[in-house]
């Protein structure tokens, strides 16, 4: 019998559309982005691993964030990172989930 994943995140995941991490030099695809935190395709990382990252819009890699997470789970080509937070990085998400979902976010107004 298989058992049900239990849905452990506090903030819901949006769509990653548009959007890649760059880690010294590479470009990983998102796959899903929160206020608290990240999954992307990539691998070499480990849970508990400490790491600055770079959160890029792909159709403009200098419309960017720095990022310092913390790598929670990483297999099968997809890592899942938590963000340390800060105001920037919570401006560059919110502002890109407005984008994506068409929600003027009230947020930063």
């Amino acid at each position: 019998m298989m058992t049900q994943f239990k849905e452990r995140r506090q903030h819901v995941r949006k769509m990653g559309d548009g959007l890649a991490v760059l880690i010294n030099g590479k470009v990983f695809p998102v796959i899903d982005i929160s206020v608290s935190g990240i999954s992307f395709q990539g691998s070499g990382h480990w849970p508990g691993d400490r790491v600055r990252l770079t959160v890029a819009a792909l159709h403009a890699l200098d419309d960017n964030v720095e990022a310092l997470v913390t790598i929670r789970a990483a297999e099968g080509g997809v890592v899942r990172a938590e963000f340390s937070p800060t105001a920037k990085l919570m401006r560059y998400i919110i502002t890109h989930l407005g984008e994506v979902t068409g929600a003027e976010p009230a947020y930063f107004r």
